[in-house]
């Protein structure tokens, strides 16, 4: 049953207007790369993975997984179960010989598909395009296959944590905007109010993206200048890890708690 609740809301994501315009604004460092882009000196697949390196994880820190980047998957994620509790359909799903843990899951798993969508198609055009330019052809594809698929997973880590807060705050409040608001303000007093504090040693370190560029050093290496981020990043793929099972766990216990009338 959860198989087909998951294809079910994917199929819905996929039509809506609101991923297609997500999708749009995602390609707006690929737009800017198509006519900013360094001279080339050296057409080679070494070359191209540098230069790929460099600029995917420059994007991915200052666009996609900054503040524009979590906004996108907040008002997302906050609004597959809010929605449905908002409406009342609710009712629909509960109805049906299908578990709540069901409900969660496949709900959760079809915001990461939209995740993987909205941005790993711009992921995928930009290392294409950087193929031909460097002119590489198949060779300089299969040299960066393996960065774009470890920068899109990064992506989905770190991203989906705080999709599965925003659920966890959906369920807690019941309407869409609100949990997005919530989640924002979450997000906002994390990154820029905590790290104000005289008493937070290494305040940098609450920012998303600073662990982005932390959870990229691990492969990229090729002088991409991720060295500056201090941390390991195998203790912070393990929290956040841990976020999202937590999240996903007390988001099933509300939706257990919670009544719904009708």
């Amino acid at each position: 049953m959860i198989s087909v609740l998951y294809q079910t809301e994917v199929y819905r994501l996929l039509k809506s207007r609101r991923l297609k315009v997500m999708l749009a604004l995602m390609f707006l460092p690929v737009i800017v790369y198509f006519f900013t882009h360094e001279e080339i000196t050296e057409y080679s697949a070494k070359a191209l993975e540098i230069s790929f390196q460099i600029n995917l994880s420059q994007f991915l820190i200052n666009f996609w997984a900054s503040v524009i980047g979590q906004l996108v998957v907040i008002i997302l994620m906050s609004d597959l179960l809010a929605s449905e509790i908002d409406k009342g359909t609710i009712r629909l799903l509960l109805a049906k010989p299908i578990r709540k843990s069901e409900i969660v899951f496949g709900k959760f798993f079809s915001g990461i598909t939209a995740i993987l969508i909205i941005f790993g198609i711009p992921y995928l055009v930009m290392q294409i395009y950087m193929v031909l330019l460097y002119k590489s052809g198949f060779e300089g594809f299969k040299v960066t296959f393996d960065d774009f698929l470890f920068a899109l997973g990064v992506t989905t880590l770190i991203l989906g944590s705080l999709g599965a807060v925003s659920m966890l705050l959906s369920v807690v409040l019941s309407r869409p905007l609100y949990a997005s608001l919530a989640s924002f303000g979450i997000v906002f007093t994390a990154q820029f109010i905590l790290p104000q504090l005289p008493f937070f040693d290494n305040p940098e370190r609450f920012n998303l993206s600073y662990q982005i560029g932390v959870l990229l050093k691990r492969k990229f290496t090729l002088h991409t200048g991720l060295d500056a981020y201090k941390g390991d990043p195998s203790m912070s793929a393990l929290f956040f890890i841990s976020v999202i099972l937590l999240s996903l766990i007390f988001t099933l216990l509300g939706l257990y708690k919670k009544e719904f009338e009708g």
